[in-house]
């Protein structure tokens, strides 16, 4: 008995490759049979896509391989711009922005560079720092590769955000013993 895929459906807004690759992997799991597989193909498919599935011609697709040449080529502009390493160049932590917060971005930004060497992020990414105590760390003890860079930043991570928190708690405790201050020099005076 045949069971619904359990895939999100391809609305042509998204990779293609990567809806495939869901694809595969989820077809292999029940048969390896081709030609099933173009006539569940469609099933995958939502509104625009599955349009131009009904749309196409009789007898026009001859196997799986035909029809995913067809959907690549339609959906091909679908697929994400990916960067090249001179990306990072842009990639600069700005003043103010927590450490984690540019870590967490910097990683988004590499996952989107495809083939990029450990050592080239981890070279961008020492130089994209701003200056601090973490990059004084990183010039007098190099890390050896980007594990051991983020097993760093991570220990300052935690550092700063201890910091802030006890800034801030600090500066409402001070906000709060000013208006008692407040207060206590509002009350009328003895008789």
């Amino acid at each position: 008995m045949w069971k619904r895929l359990t895939i999100k459906p391809y609305d042509g807004s998204t990779d293609p490759d990567e809806h495939l690759n869901v694809f595969k992997t989820h077809m292999t799991l029940y048969t390896t049979d081709k030609t099933l597989w173009c006539k569940v193909f469609p099933t995958s498919l939502q509104e625009g896509p599955l349009g131009w599935f009904t749309k196409l011609p009789a007898n026009s697709v001859g196997n799986f391989k035909d029809l995913t040449a067809k959907f690549m080529t339609l959906y091909t502009t679908s697929r994400p711009h990916h960067m090249s390493s001179l990306s990072l160049l842009n990639v600069k932590q700005e003043k103010g922005e927590s450490l984690r917060a540019f870590m967490d971005w910097f990683s988004k930004v590499c996952i989107n560079i495809r083939n990029l060497m450990p050592e080239i992020a981890m070279h961008h990414l020492v130089g994209a720092i701003r200056r601090g105590r973490f990059t004084e760390s990183l010039i007098k003890r190099p890390t050896r590769n980007m594990d051991e860079l983020r097993t760093r930043a991570t220990k300052f991570m935690q550092i700063e955000e201890h910091v802030n928190y006890h800034r801030t708690h600090q500066a409402k405790a001070d906000k709060k013993g000013k208006e008692k201050e407040k207060d206590r020099s509002n009350r009328p005076g003895p008789g």
